[in-house]
């Protein structure tokens, strides 16, 4: 029986990049004769409803799932699955501007290639993320790269205030230079805060933070290796803690974080892991997950290891 797809695709994403993708994807799939139907996103988590509508009406027997678009775009077709507790396989071609979780993994840069791959798979891969959860906020969500608070939700919200000027610089593929400015900018606005930590039941306290977030791989930022430790599918999360600092040992740090990798020893950086992780803190902080922006509140986040199934 003959395999149909669903593309969810985001045109948008990178600068453009996914309406190219699409056209081409498009085009190559007539030419072998594979039947698709096109599913476009038109704003902010409207991958997490179509995904629902794609499962209601696919038949799961043969037909599979194909995503274009940025990590955001994959992060809400993984979120809608979730909400409705469905692990069916997806292919992914990353075309965004960051695509942190593509390289994580080790997609192809090569679309093409990509979509090759997927269309040659016979058996998906398991790949890990992670469940948060704040039960009293009843706030709930899945993440396949990080979950970041205080000054890197900061950055995002500012990214997001520059989306103009975001879209010219990614066109030319200065995706670090963007949030390398947008370092800075969040910098001169910086608040700390004080949180709490526990890691497979043991707990620690931290005062004068402007980073706490939670690492399922090393990348955020367009290919910024913040946490060369950690890495996809070792059945375990990290938990950094960035504590405050000047602006020159900000510089200092990000020139170890962008060449040796030895800023992981700097007494600024602490890192945790474990399997089962939770991060409390003190006040309202600026959120993010995969880029994205949550509410700003007190959050207690209670954090676990998942998967979901990637055709590769």
């Amino acid at each position: 029986m003959t395999t149909r797809y669903h593309i969810i695709a985001n045109l948008h994403s990178g600068s453009g990049k996914g309406k190219k993708v699409v056209l081409d994807v498009h085009k190559k799939l007539n030419e072998k004769k594979i039947p698709f139907l096109l599913y476009q996103t038109e704003y902010r988590k409207h991958a997490i409803t179509l995904i629902q509508k794609v499962i209601a009406n696919m038949n799961l027997e043969t037909d599979r799932i194909l995503v274009i678009g940025g990590d955001g775009t994959l992060h809400e077709v993984i979120a809608g699955m979730s909400l409705l507790e469905k692990k069916i396989p997806v292919g992914y071609l990353p075309a965004g501007t960051g695509n942190d979780f593509a390289r994580a993994i080790d997609l192809p840069t090569s679309y093409h290639k990509g979509l090759a791959n997927i269309l040659h798979a016979e058996e998906p891969q398991i790949m890990e993320c992670f469940l948060y959860e704040d039960a009293e906020l009843k706030t709930i969500g899945v993440g396949l790269n990080s979950l970041g608070m205080g000054f890197d939700g900061k950055i995002i919200e500012i990214l997001d205030n520059k989306h103009t000027k975001r879209n010219i610089l990614s066109a030319v593929r200065l995706e670090k230079l963007i949030y390398l400015n947008s370092i800075a900018d969040a910098f001169k606005k910086r608040k700390t805060f004080e949180v709490e930590v526990t890691v497979d039941n043991k707990t620690s306290t931290y005062s004068d933070v402007l980073i706490a977030g939670a690492m399922n791989h090393p990348y955020f930022g367009g290919g910024i290796k913040i946490d060369p430790e950690s890495n996809p599918n070792t059945s375990e999360l990290a938990i950094m803690i960035i504590k405050n600092l000047s602006f020159p040992n900000l510089v200092r740090l990000l020139t170890k974080v962008l060449t040796s990798g030895k800023h992981i020893h700097s007494p600024y950086f602490e890192r945790l892991a474990g399997k089962e992780l939770e991060i409390k803190v003190s006040e309202p902080v600026p959120t993010q997950v995969d880029g994205e922006l949550l509410p700003e509140e007190q959050y207690h986040f209670h954090f676990k290891l998942s998967a979901f199934l990637l055709w590769k």
